[in-house]
């Protein structure tokens, strides 16, 4: 890179190689190779031509069934939101952000960003993509819980904070199981009351019915054949004859099946800390979480909401509510191997 194919230096006075010097860069060496590339012209593909005809093409789909799940996302992106403000302004006033509320805020702080992440890449068409995340962000949200259910499990949280401590956090409290045990232990607490002969039965249900979920995630993370078929070509409830993949963009009715695992996870975080976090004492502390406050928007929206929120996630699982919510899949184009697993 020659100085001359570098722009003028910003207010600090450094050089920056900018985009328009990058252009200028590959041209001279495509010219330099026998490509006579004019102005305006390249080789190739156009990106961003390409991703903006797909955000416009991807605005014009009208999907109902994608419409209202998102609009479900939204309200539960909103409610963490306001359980954050409620827990971080609550405590960081009063100085005493402890390990217990560092791990909340930090898990929900991820946990926010990646359910947002999420909305953006299944209304641009990449299901595929927000998958991937959906299966990380997946094990954030049970580690919530296991906190709420266990503050002294946040000690532990808070010391994975380098790459090192990160594997070891993982390997040590998480993997082979441990995870999924102490979601068990959080509902075998919630169904205490029942008898044990019935306890046990339904405590694997509710610990068990987001992980049902697992094979899919795993199959739409780790490299397979059919996770690459349908990035390229997502199901839906109808295809159109277009020539367009679903590699650059293709907003579809297989998100809706995304957003529903999403909610499997968020239940728990719902219903398995319904007392969290208002007038919450933990030990060895002097002073409790705030205690509700009718008149604050915010409590209003997590002690409420956490209701009206739960009881809207298990309404949307009810077999006679399913033709309106979720969307029959056009499986006539795939072979019956692809059709079953997804």
């Amino acid at each position: 890179m020659s100085n001359n194919e570098r722009s003028a230096g910003d207010d600090s006075g450094s050089a920056i190689f900018r985009r328009a010097d990058l252009e200028r860069h590959l041209k001279a060496r495509w010219n330099e190779r026998g490509e006579a590339l004019g102005d305006n012209e390249r080789l190739g593909v156009s990106v961003p031509e390409l991703v903006s005809h797909s955000l416009s093409r991807n605005a014009g789909i009208d999907l109902p069934y994608v419409d209202l799940w998102v609009a479900i996302l939204d309200e539960c992106i909103s409610w963490l939101i306001s359980l954050d403000v409620v827990v971080h302004a609550g405590r960081l006033e009063r100085g005493m952000m402890k390990n217990f509320e560092k791990s909340i805020v930090v898990l929900l702080s991820k946990i926010i960003s990646d359910l947002t992440a999420i909305r953006h890449l299944v209304l641009a068409g990449f299901d595929g993509s927000a998958r991937t995340i959906v299966r990380s962000v997946a094990e954030y949200m049970e580690v919530l819980v296991a906190v709420v259910h266990e503050p002294a499990f946040a000690d532990e949280f808070v010391k994975s904070d380098t790459p090192e401590a990160s594997q070891l956090f993982w390997q040590t409290h998480l993997r082979g199981g441990k995870l999924r045990r102490r979601i068990t232990a959080a509902w075998a607490d919630f169904f205490k009351t029942i008898a044990a002969h019935e306890r046990q039965p339904i405590t694997e249900t509710f610990a068990n019915w987001g992980r049902g979920s697992n094979p899919i995630l795993s199959g739409s993370t780790h490299p397979s054949f059919v996770g690459g078929l349908f990035a390229a070509i997502p199901l839906k409830g109808k295809y159109r004859d277009e020539n367009w993949l679903g590699t650059w963009g293709d907003k579809a009715d297989f998100s809706v099946n995304t957003i529903y695992i999403i909610t499997q996870f968020m239940f728990p975080i719902l219903l398995l800390g319904s007392k969290f976090p208002f007038g919450i004492v933990r030990g060895g502390d002097t002073e409790p979480f705030p205690a509700y406050n009718q008149h604050d928007e915010f409590h209003r929206h997590v002690r409420t909401g956490r209701d009206i929120l739960a009881s809207l996630i298990i309404s949307l699982c009810q077999e006679t509510n399913r033709p309106f919510v979720f969307p029959e899949f056009d499986l006539s184009i795939w072979p019956p191997e692809q059709a079953d697993s997804a």
